[in-house]
């Protein structure tokens, strides 16, 4: 009887430990699976090889005389150089004397079209970049400046309808389509220009232009 009345105590205990156990094994994976647990944000922080080409990327910039052209072209370069936002840029950026947020003032992000690409920049935008970032440092004169002009907005006027024959007007031009656009465009700007102007001239047009998705940029000749 004593047996018995020993062997019915110790089951008890057992099944009460066994409730204990799988009630907090339950809790466990509740909380390993609760929908409402937010993810953390997966900022992807610049390497330091990335913090020095921010750097030296606003170097060629002023602060104080920070214009939406210049906004727009750090930006592009960010983006070439595989840069993203998120705080430890922002704190590279300061570092460097500038205001992250007004570069975001300056050149806010586009909404973006249904193919989730951004709105590309108007013609407009595309000869102040020319301007702010090819002819100034160029110090070309009246008629360079001109035969300049005139040949990139030929460049541009020739790519937009060569965009429009597209199936999506919104996706880049094949290199095989581009490249006899720039070379014409060049041939124009070569006839006017000095060797050494001409050298330089191609270092600061690779320098403004956006990152092309179809490969590395074609040599020059």
């Amino acid at each position: 009887m004593k047996l018995l009345i020993a062997v019915k105590k110790t089951t008890g205990v057992m099944l009460v430990i066994m409730v204990i156990l799988l009630t907090q094994g339950k809790g466990l994976c509740q909380d390993n699976k609760n929908p409402s647990a937010k993810p953390q944000e997966n900022h992807q922080a610049p390497t330091p090889e990335q913090k020095g080409t921010i750097k030296t990327i606003l170097l060629k910039y002023k602060a104080s005389t920070l214009t939406a052209a210049d906004a727009k072209a750090i930006h592009e370069q960010f983006r070439a150089a595989g840069i993203h936002d998120g705080p430890e840029t922002r704190e590279c950026i300061l570092a460097s004397g500038f205001d992250p947020e007004k570069l975001r003032t300056l050149d806010p992000p586009k909404s973006p079209d249904n193919n989730g690409r951004p709105n590309p920049p108007t013609t407009e935008e595309k000869m102040k970049m020319v301007q702010e970032k090819i002819i100034k440092p160029l110090g070309l004169n009246a008629a360079q400046s001109a035969t300049v002009t005139n040949a990139f907005k030929d460049f541009f006027t020739a790519a937009g309808n060569l965009m429009k024959t597209q199936a999506n007007p919104q996706v880049p031009l094949e290199k095989s389509k581009i490249d006899p656009l720039e070379k014409a465009r060049d041939e124009k700007i070569r006839q006017v220009l000095t060797k050494d102007q001409f050298t330089k001239y191609q270092d600061l047009e690779k320098a403004s232009r956006p990152p092309r998705p179809n490969g590395p940029e074609p040599k020059k000749n």
